[in-house]
């Protein structure tokens, strides 16, 4: 099982062309052994002491993005 930590940014903002952001979170990505997302885990400086935690469907089968489309994952 592996985790990858992301970053969360917000924009504070913009000034002569450049854009100012600040830390505001982390999210947490744990996989399975096959690379199957199990869960995600939020922590966000807004709710210090608040975890959230989101699972994926269990009958999910996620969908194939190729490049900037939206598809949606099928049932099985």
């Amino acid at each position: 099982m592996a985790t990858e930590a992301l970053k969360l940014n917000v924009k504070t903002g913009e000034k002569d062309g450049k854009n100012f952001w600040d830390r505001c979170g982390v999210v947490f990505v744990n996989t399975d052994d096959n690379g199957n997302i199990t869960s995600l885990t939020v922590r966000h400086n807004m709710f210090p002491n608040v975890e959230m935690v989101a699972f994926p469907q269990r009958e999910y089968v996620p969908a194939r993005l190729s490049g900037d489309e939206e598809q949606e994952g099928e049932p099985l």
